[in-house]
């Protein structure tokens, strides 16, 4: 084979490549295809029947028809398929047309073959990085189902968690009480092959979490590895509800201790018992343990605070674009009378925040622990086609008394670093921010 030098230079197009067709003029120039169609169809009739009259009879008007009809029905369809999947030249803002111009220029001229979907994902993505702000962020598929689970505080599926091993096999790691999986005998450490007889082989985690889950009370085969044995299994899906407020009467005390893991959707019930079980128990004093708890739903937290406040007490403002909003208790709360104290340090943020500072400048409740993190911003979420996501920033929360929380975070009234004895030997005992809150309520 001869070689051949070739110039670079001279392998550069220069012209521009582009799909954008204005569906406008697309239509205009069927129109006028269909009536030149329509003229020619008649001068075929006419030469056939040798101009011996100025009229057509039955059959000629039909065929005429008939031909003009089905070149309609073409057209209509063009112009649907070029309205639906061509953008129109007329309706890009001006600001957009260079990046649908690099779209079609790499999908069209890309040496190897492009996943458009995917393009189009890593350009949302790349706008929401754009904006430097760490809250604002795209999640994949996994990452948005996930998500939607922790914040409603509910799903339908097997009730257990699944995780991969230095051999890339997806076991059982751990496993919910009462939970389909541990009725349908599921075990920790059972080694997950086959759903519905398709084999997982080569599958992430959330692959096989998405095959597991379906409609409530269907049932689905799955095939396990346990001991080297191939097991059957059958799992009847169901609704997992999570807890996010756990709750216990402190020893030799007359002090109720709530944890709040996550403000989720159904996180204020869940609080509202537990309050009202521990004044059963005989609680008079309560301690709110939010170390930890990186956020949820603000609104879960309104409806928390609310339930310490009088009617019309400010629970936080919040900055729209300049534009303050005061939100306030809409009622007197059911335990407006309570004393209570909030444990924090600097992995409580966000709806956390809110609730210490809600209840620090409104009932003058102490705070325990360390500063919190300082997310004073509210994130809006939007659902992609593709089930991915995109969480974007759209506003800014001060305390009730307009002090600013983002980038500052909440001071405790008594501030207090946890011990390295807890970090040795986490006992309730060796806790020292909540054995402070102890004894300032004694």
């Amino acid at each position: 084979m001869a070689n051949k030098k070739v110039d670079n230079k001279k392998n550069v197009t220069k012209t521009k490549s582009t799909n954008r067709i204005n569906s406008g003029k697309v239509k205009r120039e069927y129109k006028k295809k269909e009536k030149v169609v329509e003229e020619e169809v008649i001068k075929v009739v006419e030469n056939e029947r040798g101009n011996s009259s100025s009229t057509f009879n039955l059959i000629e008007v039909i065929i005429i028809m008939v031909i003009t009809a089905v070149f309609g029905i073409l057209i209509g369809t063009c112009v649907a398929y070029f309205k639906e999947h061509v953008v129109d030249d007329n309706n890009i803002p001006d600001e957009l047309r260079e990046l649908v111009d690099v779209y079609y220029e790499i999908s069209d001229e890309y040496y190897n073959e492009i996943d458009k979907k995917a393009l189009v994902e890593a350009g949302i993505e790349g706008m929401v990085k754009h904006l430097g702000d760490p809250f604002s962020t795209y999640l994949d598929y996994g990452e948005t189902q996930s998500l939607n689970e922790e914040l409603e505080g509910e799903f339908v599926g097997m009730g257990a968690t699944v995780s991969s091993n230095d051999n890339n096999q997806i076991y059982i790691y751990d496993l919910f009480e009462d939970s389909p999986a541990a009725k349908a005998g599921f075990e920790i450490g059972d080694i997950i092959i086959k759903v519905d007889d398709k084999s997982i082989e080569n599958m992430t985690t959330e692959e096989v979490s998405y095959l597991i889950k379906g409609e409530e009370g269907t049932k689905v085969d799955i095939t396990i590895l346990r001991n080297g044995e191939e097991k059957a299994l059958t799992l009847t899906r169901g609704k997992i509800v999570l807890t996010s407020v756990t709750y216990k009467m402190l020893d030799e005390t007359n002090i109720g201790y709530i944890n709040i893991s996550l403000f989720a959707k159904n996180s204020g019930k869940q609080f509202e018992n537990a309050m009202d079980e521990l004044i059963k128990l005989g609680a008079e004093a309560f301690i709110i343990d939010v170390r930890g708890n990186s956020g949820g739903y603000l609104t879960t937290a309104e409806e928390i605070s609310s339930m310490f406040l009088k009617k019309n007490d400010v629970m936080y403002q919040l900055d729209t674009k300049g534009i303050i909003e005061y939100v306030k208790a809409d009622k007197n709360g059911k335990y407006k009378n309570a004393n209570v104290i909030v444990l924090t340090n600097n992995g409580s943020a966000s709806a956390s925040e809110m609730l210490a500072a809600t209840l620090k400048e409104n009932i003058d409740a102490k705070i325990v622990g360390e500063k919190t993190y300082g997310k004073g911003t509210v994130q809006k979420t939007k659902t992609l086609s593709s089930g991915t996501m995109i969480k974007y920033t759209i506003q800014e929360w001060y305390t009730p008394k307009g002090n600013k929380v983002n980038g500052v975070g909440v001071e405790p009234t008594h501030f207090v670093t946890l011990s390295d004895d807890f970090y040795n030997n986490p006992l309730e005992a060796n806790d020292n921010q909540l054995q402070e809150a102890i004894n300032l309520l004694k």
